[in-house]
């Protein structure tokens, strides 16, 4: 694979004169995680349209190489030791998006909850507690794909970048079979955009006034994000962490928020396995208590960016 990766870097490099894909090497992964965790990572292509991210797609497939998806880094934790394989990131064009009255359809590297509030504002209507989300419109079809987040169904379709051949289209079906489905298909593929179900048909003006300024505001707090997933019925499970006692619980260098109950806050030197035995800690103990099995909404990878158990 080393060689597969050293020949990679050249044709890559042949590509920098114009501009498309950008290429880093040896990149630090604590710049690019929500938690600030993880080693470097061998290289990082940056895609700002489709053509380019085709361009990536088919390198890559032409070297042998498997790839893992980069979006706003709010779910992954990558190994201390680093990435070996390469890592692909959308920007540019890929994270932007356009409003209609039917719907919103946008880049796979938007920041959802972005694309949700100017959706709200704009009178579409169907976004709920997407507003608060911390990942990219591909990272959310890859958390619902995984059983990582329960807004899958709020998809109406999602085109994927595959190697050799144009995006493919997947209609997605309002439940959550259909949304899981997807998993061995996003194995060798990329979310370059995707469709909201999203409308407008119901709101007056008014009510489009009224219903932008209830949308609540990301919190982008450093250094942190949510480690256990939201039920089913929407609820926080923050609340079982308080009934539990694990407010304030630390592992390392992370610990469990009080302020901000199901949320984990990582100080600088933490390192990816402190998540992972707070994370396991904090569910032995809610479910040693209160006799509930926490969902984890993190991806623990190793250094070919499999997904692990923490």
């Amino acid at each position: 694979m080393q060689n597969g990766l050293s020949d990679l870097k050249k044709h890559l490099r042949t590509l920098r004169e114009t501009g498309e894909p950008e290429v880093h090497e040896r990149v630090d992964l604590r710049a690019w995680t929500a938690l600030g965790v993880g080693g470097s990572a061998d290289l990082l292509i940056r895609c700002r349209s489709a053509d380019g991210l085709q361009r990536a797609l088919d390198l890559l497939a032409t070297h042998g190489l498997k790839w893992l998806a980069l979006g706003s880094g709010s779910r992954l934790v990558p190994p201390d030791r680093g990435l070996r394989i390469p890592l692909v990131n959308l920007s540019g064009n890929l994270g932007l998006w356009d409003l209609d009255m039917e719907g919103t359809v946008a880049g796979g590297g938007a920041n959802l909850a972005q694309v949700c509030r100017a959706a709200a504002r704009s009178g579409l209507h169907g976004a709920g507690s997407l507003t608060t989300s911390m990942n990219s419109i591909g990272g959310a079809v890859h958390a619902a794909a995984h059983r990582k987040s329960a807004i899958g169904e709020a998809f109406e379709w999602v085109d994927l970048a595959r190697p050799g051949g144009p995006p493919e289209r997947i209609e997605m079906a309002p439940n959550a079979d259909a949304i899981q489905s997807l998993k061995s298909i996003l194995e060798r593929r990329v979310v370059v955009r995707a469709r909201l179900r999203l409308t407008g048909e119901s709101l007056k003006r008014e009510d489009v006034t009224s219903a932008s300024r209830r949308v609540p505001v990301i919190q982008r707090l450093p250094r942190s994000t949510y480690p256990f997933l939201a039920y089913a019925d929407g609820s926080d499970p923050g609340d079982v962490l308080t009934e539990a006692g694990c407010l304030g619980m630390t592992a390392g260098g992370v610990r469990v928020s009080r302020r901000y109950p199901n949320r984990l806050f990582a100080s600088r030197g933490a390192r990816a396995v402190d998540v992972a035995r707070l994370c396991r800690e904090v569910r032995a103990r809610v479910e040693e208590r209160v006799g509930i099995a926490l969902d984890p909404a993190l991806f623990f990878v190793d250094e070919q960016g499999r997904v692990i158990d923490p």
